[in-house]
C-alpha cells in the first residue's frame, strides 16, 4: 500500500485553504484504474451525472462515464481538479469551498486540459443532500462540456468588437432610425462631417435636415416607385450650411409580419467628390471647345497601329474626312517614308516608347499631289496591363516647314546672287577639313573686284547688282561642281577649289578665274570691266582650320591690292607676321585712348610777310609701352579702317581747341590751330555736334579753329560733303584742303565747297626728277589760282631758306615747316611761344 494524494501536490497549498484536502489510502491498482477513468472522463465524455458522499467519494457516475470500467472504483470528487487549466484553478476552488462550507449548490465553469495538450470548457453544477434527520448526506451534480457555446459567446463578442471598432472609427456616417424616421443610432463620424454629436440627433427626425428640395425629390420618385437605394442630398450641417452626402439605405422589416422597423444608411460628405464631378465637366466642355479652336487633332489606334478616332480637327484643318482614314494604317498616308522624322516615329512605335514633335511629309488620296508636312506626338496606352495602341495630336505645320526652309536658305544663301553665304562656306569648309581626301590639296581663293565702287558711284547700285550677279555666274562657270562659288557680301566672292597638283593647279583656277573676270560687261550700254585682285592660301600649308586658312586668303588678297590690284597672289608666312603684326597694333590702337597714350604736338605757321607766329597744326602722337613711338603713317590707316579714328579724332579736336584757348588767352595772342579730319569723319554725323561742344567747353573763337581736309575725302560723296562744310562754315570756322595737287585737284570743287586755304603739298617743293617739269613753276600757278579764287595758300614742308625765298617771292601767305620748327610737345610748344619775339627777330636777319 502507498499513501496517494488525489489531488497533485502543486494544487495542495490552494486545497489546504479550502480544507477539502482529504488523504485517503487506495490500492495501487485502484489507482490506476481510477486514473485511467478519470482520463477518459477528461478528453472523451460529454455529460457526467456524478454523486460522492460527505466525504467526497464517487459513489455513482452516469453509464456512459463508466465506458473504459466494469466496477466503479474508489474516487475522490476532488481528483477531478487535477485536470483543471492553471489559469482557472483558483476560481474553480474559492466556489466549491465557500460552497461546501455553506452546504449550498455551486454551479461554476472551467477549463480542462485534455491529454493531447487541447483545452476544452466545462460546467460543474452540484446540489447538495440531506438525511431525514438534517444530516449533510453528500452532493449530487453534473459535469457537462460547453466549449461549443463558449466558441460561440467568443465568435459573437469578437463580432460585436469588429463591428463596434468599424461603426465607431468609420468615416463614412452609419445611422439606424425607426419606422417614423426617428435616429436612434448615430456614429461618432456625424461629428466630423456634420457637426452633431450622435446623442444631438438620436430621438430626432432624419427628414428635419435634408433640404426641402431633396426631400420632395425623393417623395416623389417614392410616390412613383422609383426610390433609390442610394441617393444624393443635401444635409444641413450643425454650423448651418447644406452638405452634399450620398446616402445608401435599406429597409429594416419584420421576417414574419414584414412590418418595417426602420432603416439602416450608410452616408458619406461627396461635396468634393461632387465639385470634382463637376470639374471634370467644365473641363470636358473646354476641352471640347479647345478641340474646336485648336489647330492640333487628335487620333488614336489600335495594338495593330491603325486608325480608330480622329478628332473634328482633321476635317477643319485639312478637308478630310475621318471615317476616310479609320482602319488606315499609320504608314499609309506618309509620302516620303524616308522621313527623318517618320523613322523616328516608326523606331519608337516599335520599343513601345511616347514619341514627341516629329515632323514628316504626308499626302492623303483625297488630295493626290498635294503634300502637307505634319508634327505628330504620340505615346503608347494599356488597359489592365495589356498594350491597347497609341494615341497622340497632330498639326498641319507645312507654312511653319517652308518658311523654315525659307529662312535657311536665306540663312545660307545670298540673296542676291544665289551664292552659298558665309556661314555655309565656312561649314563646307570646315567638313573638308574634317574629312580631307588623301594627296589633296584645298585652295581658297579670296576675290575682291577693284573697281566696283566706281561702277556703283557711276551708274547706280543697280548696275552693282547687275554686275555683281555676272560675276557670280561667271565665276560658278569655272569651277567644277564639287567646288563651291560664295559670296561673302559687297563685292568679296570666296572660291573652295580642290588642287590635286597643289600650287600647280591653283594657279591655273586663279588665272581661269582671272580670265573670266577681264570679259567687259555691257550694263545700261555701258562697257564695264569686271578686273578683280585674288588671294590664295592652300591647306594644309597655309593653315588647318577655316578661320586661319580664310585670314590668310584675305591676307594675300590685301598684297594683291596693294601691288596695284588685277592679279592674284599666293599667301606667304612672311605675310602672316606682317598680317599679326598689324593686328597687334590694331588691337592697342583699341585701348590707347583709356590708357592715356596719346599726345597732341602742335607745329607752327608763319605769316610769310611778318614772319610772326599765327597758329599750329594740332598733330596725332601715338607712345605705346612696347612697341615704343608708332609713326602716324602706320596707325592712322588703321584707325580708318577700324573706325577708331571718329573717337580719336573727336579727342583730338577737343585737345587742340583747349590748348589753342589756354595759349591765346595766356599770351594775349589769338593762335589758330588746324585739326585734321579724315574721310570717314567727314561720313559722320556726330562731326558737326563734336566741333560744337569742343569749341563751347573750350571758348575758343569759331574763326580761330581750322578743319584740314583732303581732296578724296571731299570727293568721296560730294553732296555728303557740300552740305556738312556748309554747316561748319556757318559756325565761323575756317576750312582748308590738306596735300593740294596730290589728288583730285579739280577746279570745280575748290569752286563747289566753301573753302578759305589750300595747303600746298611738300612734294612740290622737292625736285626730284631734273628732267620733269619744274615743280616750282606748278607751285607757283597754284598760288596763283588760289588767289584768284580769294583762297589764302599754306606752304607744308618748308625745310630750307632756298624754299622760304622761293615761297616769299611767290606770294605765298604761311608756311610750316623743319625750317621753322619741327612738331612740338605741348610743353616744348609754350617754350617757343615764350621766345617767339627773339625766334622771329632772328629768322629775319
Amino acid at each position: 500500500m502507498v499513501q496517494i494524494m488525489a489531488v497533485p501536490p502543486a494544487t495542495w497549498p490552494t486545497l489546504q485553504r479550502a480544507h477539502i484536502v482529504i488523504p485517503v489510502m487506495i490500492q495501487k491498482d485502484n489507482v490506476d484504474s481510477a486514473q485511467h477513468l478519470l482520463r477518459y472522463v477528461a478528453d472523451h465524455v460529454n455529460v457526467v451525472v456524478w454523486e460522492a458522499d460527505a466525504d467526497a467519494r464517487v459513489i455513482y457516475l452516469n453509464p456512459a462515464s463508466m465506458a473504459t470500467v466494469t466496477k466503479l472504483p474508489e474516487i475522490n470528487i476532488l481528483d477531478w481538479l487535477q485536470f483543471v487549466h492553471p489559469d482557472d484553478i483558483e476560481t474553480a476552488v474559492a466556489v466549491i469551498r465557500e460552497s461546501r462550507a455553506e452546504q449550498r449548490e455551486y454551479r461554476v465553469e472551467y477549463r480542462i486540459i485534455r491529454s493531447d495538450g487541447t483545452t476544452r470548457w466545462m460546467m460543474s453544477a452540484a446540489s447538495p443532500r440531506f438525511f431525514a434527520d438534517g444530516r449533510h448526506k453528500g452532493y449530487v451534480g453534473t459535469l457537462v462540456d460547453v466549449s461549443e457555446h463558449h466558441d460561440a459567446q467568443a465568435r459573437l463578442s469578437k463580432s460585436e468588437a469588429v463591428h463596434r471598432l468599424l461603426t465607431e472609427n468609420a468615416h463614412d456616417m452609419i445611422s439606424h432610425s425607426d419606422a417614423d424616421n426617428v435616429y436612434v443610432y448615430a456614429s461618432p463620424s456625424h461629428k466630423d462631417t456634420l457637426g452633431y454629436d450622435p446623442q444631438e440627433l438620436i430621438g430626432t427626425r432624419l427628414y428635419d435636415y435634408i433640404h426641402p428640395d431633396d426631400l420632395a425629390a425623393d417623395l416623389e420618385a417614392a410616390r412613383s416607385g422609383k426610390r433609390r437605394r442610394l441617393s444624393n442630398v443635401r444635409f444641413r450641417h450643425k454650423n448651418g450650411n447644406w452638405v452634399w452626402i450620398g446616402a445608401s439605405t435599406r429597409a429594416v422589416h419584420d421576417r414574419q409580419s414584414g412590418q418595417k422597423l426602420g432603416v439602416v444608411s450608410i452616408a458619406r460628405d461627396i461635396t468634393a467628390q461632387l465639385e470634382a464631378e463637376r470639374e471634370l465637366a467644365r473641363r470636358e466642355e473646354r476641352f471640347r471647345s479647345l478641340t474646336s479652336l485648336s489647330s492640333d487633332w487628335y487620333w488614336e489606334t489600335d495594338a495593330e497601329i491603325r486608325f480608330t478616332f480622329f478628332s473634328e480637327g482633321i476635317y477643319s484643318r485639312l478637308r478630310i474626312n475621318a471615317q476616310h482614314l479609320l482602319g488606315s494604317s499609320f504608314d499609309a498616308h506618309v509620302q516620303d517614308s524616308g522621313a527623318p522624322g517618320f523613322i523616328a516615329a516608326k523606331d519608337a512605335i516599335r520599343e513601345r516608347r511616347p514619341f514627341q514633335d516629329l515632323i514628316y511629309p504626308a499626302e492623303w488620296s483625297a488630295h493626290p499631289g498635294i503634300v502637307r508636312f505634319l508634327r505628330i506626338s504620340g505615346e503608347p496606352f494599356s488597359e489592365n496591363g495589356v498594350f491597347c495602341g497609341y494615341r497622340g495630336v497632330s498639326r498641319d505645320v507645312t507654312h511653319e516647314v517652308r518658311t523654315a526652309r525659307s529662312l535657311e536658305r536665306l540663312a545660307t544663301c545670298d540673296a542676291l546672287t544665289d551664292l552659298p553665304n558665309r556661314a555655309m562656306l565656312e561649314l563646307r569648309l570646315k567638313q573638308r577639313l574634317t574629312n580631307p581626301r588623301e594627296g589633296v590639296c584645298e585652295a581658297v581663293f579670296f576675290i575682291d573686284l577693284d573697281n566696283f565702287k566706281e561702277v556703283n558711284d557711276s551708274l547706280g547700285h543697280g548696275a552693282g547688282d547687275v554686275l555683281l550677279k555676272e560675276i557670280a555666274a561667271r565665276l560658278r562657270q569655272c569651277v567644277r561642281p564639287d567646288d563651291m562659288v560664295a559670296r561673302l557680301g559687297g563685292d568679296e566672292f570666296v572660291v573652295l577649289a580642290e588642287c590635286r597638283n597643289g600650287d600647280t593647279s591653283a594657279i591655273s583656277i586663279a588665272e581661269k578665274l582671272s580670265t573670266a573676270l577681264d570679259t567687259p560687261v555691257i550694263i545700261a550700254g555701258h562697257e564695264v570691266k569686271a578686273a578683280a585682285s585674288v588671294g590664295i592660301s592652300m591647306y594644309p600649308q597655309d593653315g588647318d582650320t577655316s578661320e586661319a586658312l580664310l585670314r590668310n586668303a584675305d591676307t594675300a588678297l590685301y598684297r594683291a591690292k596693294a601691288s596695284g590690284g588685277d592679279a592674284y597672289c599666293f599667301f606667304t608666312p612672311e605675310m602672316g607676321e606682317a598680317s599679326r603684326a598689324r593686328l597687334l597694333m590694331q588691337g592697342a590702337l583699341r585701348h590707347a585712348l583709356e590708357r592715356d597714350e596719346f599726345e597732341v604736338f602742335y607745329q607752327p605757321r608763319v605769316n610769310l610777310r611778318t614772319m610772326e607766329m599765327t597758329g599750329m597744326e594740332a598733330l596725332l602722337r601715338w607712345t605705346h609701352p612696347h612697341l615704343g613711338a608708332v609713326p602716324p603713317a602706320q596707325f592712322i590707316p588703321l584707325a580708318e579702317e577700324s573706325g577708331l579714328i571718329d573717337e580719336i579724332g573727336g579727342w583730338v579736336i577737343q585737345h587742340a581747341a583747349a590748348q589753342a584757348q589756354q595759349w591765346s588767352a595766356r599770351y594775349r595772342k589769338p593762335l589758330k590751330v588746324s585739326v585734321n579730319l579724315s574721310a570717314r569723319q567727314l561720313r559722320s554725323r556726330k562731326l558737326l555736334t563734336l566741333v560744337k561742344q569742343a569749341l563751347r567747353a573750350s571758348g575758343l573763337p569759331a574763326h580761330q579753329m581750322e578743319l584740314e581736309l583732303t581732296e578724296s575725302g571731299l570727293m568721296e560723296d560730294p553732296v555728303l560733303a557740300a552740305g556738312l562744310l556748309k554747316d561748319l562754315k556757318a559756325l565761323g570756322l575756317k576750312l582748308s584742303v590738306d596735300d593740294f595737287g596730290t589728288g583730285y585737284s579739280s577746279l570745280a570743287y575748290l569752286c563747289r565747297f566753301p573753302l578759305d586755304a589750300l595747303k600746298l603739298d611738300r612734294s612740290f617743293l622737292v625736285q626730284q626728277h631734273p628732267e620733269a617739269i619744274n615743280t616750282w613753276k606748278l607751285a607757283e600757278a597754284i598760288i596763283n589760282l588760289a588767289h584768284t579764287l580769294n583762297l589764302s595758300v599754306v606752304a607744308e614742308g618748308v625745310e630750307s631758306d632756298e624754299h622760304l625765298k622761293f615761297l616769299s617771292n611767290t606770294s605765298c601767305d604761311e608756311v610750316q615747316g623743319s625750317c621753322i620748327s619741327k612738331p612740338l610737345s605741348p610743353l616744348e610748344f609754350e617754350q617757343l611761344l615764350r621766345e617767339t619775339s627773339l625766334y622771329l627777330h632772328t629768322s629775319q636777319r
